[in-house]
């Protein structure tokens, strides 16, 4: 089973997919934040570095979905699909010039794409799309303390969050979503509720 935890940064992702991993013994397939060469220069300049963090994560990202084509139960913290997300605040904020934004949009669409609506080892079986306010996402990033990530203006926060809700409303019809509202609710209960609909779903 392909289980995909999406949602915006501070929303909780890494802490509930290893609770969930550990519950259900599924692979862990980390959002490759660590080994990003780009991921502060991206925060101080994003102009300058947009088009390269966004390419390197592509790259990441599929270097994850090769790897997981053997793997019965994997469990991706952010997946592929949501990349778009994050080159649409880019254009939206000018970040990100004509050319990059529609050179990245090719590569997308007729490689990562095609592989990832085709290949039925990789599609989801369930995206958990994990909704929180942007006010609570910019305390936990606060709360984690990564330093490129504390001085991000609030309003691309904003945005980032108002463009997962255009992309869920995108494709709430061509995967099968659970919607979680994190802003009430911990990760032990969270993790409980994936489960539930999981069983339900094989039941």
């Amino acid at each position: 089973m392909k289980i995909v935890l999406a949602g915006v940064v501070g929303v909780g992702k890494s802490t509930i997919s290893d609770k969930l991993a550990q519950k259900l013994n599924f692979k862990v397939m980390q959002e490759p934040v660590a080994d990003n060469p780009y991921l502060d220069d991206f925060y101080g300049n994003p102009k300058e570095f947009a088009f390269k963090m966004q390419i390197f994560m592509l790259m990441a990202r599929s270097k994850q979905l090769k790897a997981a084509i053997d793997e019965e139960n994997v469990i991706f913290d952010r997946s592929i699909l949501e990349d778009p997300i994050f080159v649409e605040v880019l254009k939206a904020q000018n970040n990100i010039s004509d050319v990059d934004y529609q050179v990245y949009y090719d590569f997308y669409n007729h490689v990562v794409v095609s592989s990832l609506y085709f290949d039925p080892k990789i599609k989801p079986d369930l995206i958990v799309y994990l909704q929180v306010t942007t006010d609570n996402a910019i305390k936990r990033i606060v709360q984690r303390g990564r330093e490129s990530e504390k001085h991000v203006d609030s309003g691309y926060w904003e945005l980032l969050n108002q463009k997962y809700q255009e992309w869920y409303q995108k494709n709430k019809d061509k995967f099968p979503f659970l919607v979680v509202d994190t802003n009430s609710k911990n990760p032990d209960e969270i993790v409980e509720e994936i489960i539930t609909t999981i069983k339900n779903s094989s039941s």
